[in-house]
């Protein structure tokens, strides 16, 4: 195992986007209505004060903010909808298991490839199973609010990624991260088949 801090914290990064493709726009960020979209609560009211930004001009982005997920929220059902109609249950549900056998022959390939100890190996298929189990866990659960889910897959990525960390090295995690996430190097429109719009509540990730 291999266990150092610093290789750990060089990792982080590449962990959090290997594990967590999809996983935080499953849910809708509190964060995302209110202006800048990567500032947390506390840095976004230090970037209106230095900014000069009154409060009214701040509710006015507030609102702004969120009558535009709501709209892409709209889009997304009515893509989804869609979707639906033109595969049917059946088109889908084959979809799905062709997505997740294509996954899973991937990781097992790369696996194979990077010819893990039996101990890394058994650890490294523990870490995703618990991932799953704890992705299924959240998206069938009911929170009181937005911040709430995000704090609950925040932990969830944050727990996976350890457990990564003590496995995997640098190259092994952007192999992992391509496999997972074939095209995402590609810019914004390299999400394989997801509709350009769909960047409301999606399914959560699968590691």
């Amino acid at each position: 195992m291999k266990t150092t801090f610093a290789r750990k914290a060089l990792l982080s990064a590449a962990i959090s986007a290997a594990l967590l493709p999809i996983a935080m726009s499953a849910s809708a960020a509190p964060d995302r209505h209110e202006g800048p979209r990567h500032a947390g609560p506390d840095m976004r009211a230090e970037l209106y004060e230095r900014a000069g930004i009154d409060a009214d001009t701040r509710e006015a982005l507030k609102q702004a903010g969120i009558e535009h997920h709501e709209a892409i929220e709209e889009l997304n059902a009515n893509f989804r909808e869609q979707r639906q109609e033109i595969l049917g249950e059946d088109g889908m549900a084959a979809l799905e298991r062709a997505r997740h056998e294509l996954r899973e022959e991937r990781v097992n390939a790369l696996v194979d490839k990077w010819e893990l100890s039996a101990e890394d190996r058994e650890a490294f298929n523990a870490a995703r199973e618990s991932f799953k189990e704890g992705a299924e866990a959240l998206k069938a659960q009911d929170f009181e609010s937005d911040e709430q889910r995000h704090d609950a897959w925040r932990e969830l990525m944050t727990s996976s990624r350890d457990q990564m960390a003590n496995i995997l090295d640098e190259q092994q995690m952007r192999e992992l991260k391509h496999a997972l996430m074939p095209g995402h190097d590609q810019g914004p429109r390299g999400h394989g088949e997801r509709h350009p719009h769909e960047h409301g509540k999606r399914h959560a990730p699968e590691a």
